[in-house]
């Protein structure tokens, strides 16, 4: 849960939002800072045209500066190093590596920085990232975004942060990123960005891999029901109701993907995050799952995501036919390979399920997925990640332990999302429609 200092704060600034006193607009400032790395080709580097981009500076400086809702002030540096080459290859958005390595060779760069009410929002923020690209475009740049710490082309920018907008609702996911990594046992997830708002940056802790997409929705969907207005309740939760979420495109995609039995308001609750080394410099707050039922923290996570997006397990009845124990020997044979491929490691987001049974109650068989989270010997622990029909004691999420002799088939995902695997699946959902 939140302290009570931090709980009083959070509140505050959430009520800030709704707009306060002018006298109150010194605490509701929001601070933004954008780099523009010249290249060395860019026609400001010379002594004369410096002095005239000054000049233009100044005077744009003027025509933008509101001292009572928002400004911008520049300051021109010729001593800044830009994102290095390896970097730039992983948060370069549509920098190309001629742009990258050009980059290298320049010391050149404009340092803007924005402060804006929070009443002022909406329009601080698009008058920063308008600013930001005229001036990129016009004197051949590129723009660093300091809190997402990722560095955009004119046109990756334009297309990324200038659409990123919808009747002056701003469509959240395009103005942050959500960093995932492994965190000891499991996957650590904190947004980079929110500052830009005057609003708090977002972390989940301990959850698996094949999470990862669901927990990023969750994430993007708390992140703009916070920003559209959502509230921080007196128990610690914010009430999200995707149906109350601006009539924006974001919604209507976020609509067409739930599955039926999806619920439409959920409460999720809020607690302190611990800051780690890495994390933005805001404050932070963790998407608990303390209020929802289930043992542990991965079940619980598998019953939120479950409640807000809506789930479903359909169970095959189909008899193991020639083709389909064949393809299961075929699976076998790969999972030598598999083990030594996961005790050596894993790339971030790649992960690993295999098909084992578990005996029901009636001493019949039920066929689950588990997620590897250890494979010592003969034997495999992993997260269950389906919800039992037969099997009461257990729910998706459950820790359980399976027999490697015992699997009937492996599914593998790797970072870039493609598969593979799961050959009897294919066939038991051919032979399931006949």
């Amino acid at each position: 849960m939140l302290s009570k200092v931090s709980k009083f704060v959070f509140l505050l600034v959430l009520l800030l939002s709704n707009g306060l006193s002018k006298a109150d607009d010194n605490f509701q400032d929001i601070m933004y800072r954008t780099i523009v790395y010249f290249y060395p080709s860019s026609h400001v580097v010379n002594n004369k045209a410096l002095e005239k981009y000054k000049r233009e500076i100044e005077r744009h400086n003027i025509s933008t500066t509101n001292t009572n809702k928002a400004s911008i002030t520049m300051q021109l540096v010729s001593d800044i190093q830009a994102p290095d080459i390896e970097y730039l290859s992983y948060y370069g958005r549509g920098i190309i590596k001629k742009q990258a390595e050009d980059l290298q060779g320049t010391k050149l760069a404009l340092i803007i920085d924005s402060t804006y009410s929070m009443d002022m929002q909406t329009d601080g923020l698009k008058l920063s990232d308008q600013i930001a690209y005229d001036i990129a475009k016009s004197y051949d740049g590129a723009l660093w975004d300091t809190e997402t710490r990722e560095l955009f082309t004119p046109a990756a920018w334009e297309n990324k942060r200038l659409s990123a907008w919808e009747n002056d609702t701003p469509i959240v996911e395009k103005h942050i990123v959500i960093h995932a990594y492994k965190n000891n046992e499991y996957v650590r997830a904190i947004t980079l960005g929110m500052a830009k708002f005057g609003m708090p940056d977002i972390v989940v802790n301990d959850f698996s891999w094949s999470l990862n997409r669901s927990v990023e929705s969750l994430i993007v969907l708390v992140s703009q029901s916070i920003v559209e207005g959502s509230r921080l309740s007196e128990d610690s939760s914010i009430e999200i109701s995707i149906d109350s979420l601006a009539e924006t495109n974001y919604k209507k995609t976020l609509k067409s993907s739930l599955i039926d039995n999806a619920r439409s308001d959920v409460d999720v609750l809020i607690g302190d995050a611990k800051w780690e080394e890495g994390d933005p410099d805001n404050y932070l707050i963790e998407i608990l799952f303390d209020n929802v039922t289930g043992e542990s923290v991965q079940i619980r996570q598998e019953v939120l995501l479950s409640s807000i997006f809506g789930w479903e397990d359909k169970v095959s009845y189909v008899k193991h036919n020639q083709l389909i124990e064949d393809a299961s020997m075929r699976a076998k044979s790969k999972l030598k390979g598999l083990k030594s491929d996961f005790n050596l490691g894993l790339e971030p987001g790649e992960f690993i399920q295999v098909k084992a049974p578990f005996t029901t109650p009636d001493d019949g068989v039920e066929w689950m997925w588990v997620e590897v989270m250890e494979w010592n010997g003969g034997r495999i622990k992993g997260l269950l990640k389906n919800q039992p029909k037969y099997i009461p004691e257990l729910k998706g999420g459950s820790v359980v332990t399976v027999k490697e002799s015992e699997i009937f088939d492996y599914f593998r995902i790797y970072p870039d999302g493609s598969s593979e695997g799961n050959e009897t699946g294919e066939l038991i959902l051919k032979y399931r429609s006949l």
